[in-house]
């Protein structure tokens, strides 16, 4: 079967072929710009399914400070948490939804900050992190948490910040800062000029350095969580050290590893979904013996 290229909205393409030009020039203005790509989102068109997925959804909103968040909900039953990634959104998990469902949970997702319906043009990390909270608040204690790339990272923040879970799947979750900023760097064209300047600006605008916020450094403060970790070996995105890391510092965490699927199509497999779903149901049978 042909693989579907994925469809890169034009301003990534422009940014990537300008910034390179930018660094040149102006220095100065390159390490801003840098900065300003780095928090701000593009979005990607909804294919058909994606489409249909959204349509048949129980939709509702939540304030975020002056941003409205799309929520969706589908199903009944007991509240299990989607949170995709940067520049992602809730219908990627379009294949796990009816599985959810079949299963008797209620699939909870949003789109956050900056991402499918929701208002904004920028977000980070924490401003997932905290939406997660106030699902909590609102749903109460997820079944379980699964997370894509840094939906998992957030969820991981959130899981050890305020409890809103005890189980986790991290699907192709990044876990290593500079790894992060290197694939950053890579896709628009940077070079290493701009990483000081960009490490100065998280310290003085959130109040820790960019690698406090990575997985590896706060998993060791997750307590009492079950943790699956679901990587690929041929995501160009998330290198196989990510999961070797994770696994390192919390060795209760459970590893599988497919081949073959890349960073995004892991949303789509079967068997995938399958182990997510038995990783839910076995820590349930396992709480009731």
């Amino acid at each position: 079967m042909k693989k579907k290229k994925k469809k890169i909205p034009f301003v990534l393409i422009l940014t990537a072929w300008l910034f390179p030009k930018v660094e040149k020039i102006a220095p100065w203005l390159a390490k801003r710009w840098f900065v300003h790509i780095f928090f701000s989102t593009a979005r990607y068109p909804l294919p058909p399914p994606e489409k249909e997925l959204i349509h048949s959804a129980r939709k509702d909103q939540l304030q975020f400070g002056d941003k409205r968040i799309q929520l969706y909900e589908w199903g009944k039953g007991k509240p299990v948490l989607f949170v995709h990634g940067w520049m992602g959104r809730a219908a990627q998990f379009r294949k796990f939804v009816p599985v959810f469902n079949e299963a008797g949970y209620r699939v909870v997702s949003f789109d956050a900050t900056g991402h499918g319906l929701s208002q904004g043009k920028r977000s980070h990390l924490m401003q997932f992190a905290e939406i997660i909270r106030l699902l909590n608040i609102r749903y109460g204690e997820f079944e379980m948490v699964i997370g894509h790339s840094l939906g998992g990272v957030a969820s991981l923040h959130a899981i050890k910040d305020h409890s809103v879970s005890s189980r986790l799947v991290m699907l192709a979750s990044p876990a290593i800062a500079q790894e992060i900023v290197h694939e950053f760097e890579k896709k628009i064209g940077a070079s290493a000029m701009c990483e000081p300047y960009f490490q100065d600006y998280v310290f003085n605008t959130y109040g820790k350095r960019f690698e406090e916020y990575s997985a590896s450094h706060i998993i060791p403060g997750v307590k009492n969580v079950d943790i699956m970790l679901i990587y690929d070996e041929d995501d160009k995105e998330v290198s196989m050290k990510n999961p070797q890391v994770l696994r390192e510092k919390y060795p209760a965490a459970k590893l599988i590893i497919t081949q073959g699927l890349g960073h995004t199509r892991i949303l789509k497999d079967t068997e995938v979904i399958r182990n997510t779903l038995d990783f839910l149901q076995s820590a349930k049978t396992k709480a009731l013996a």
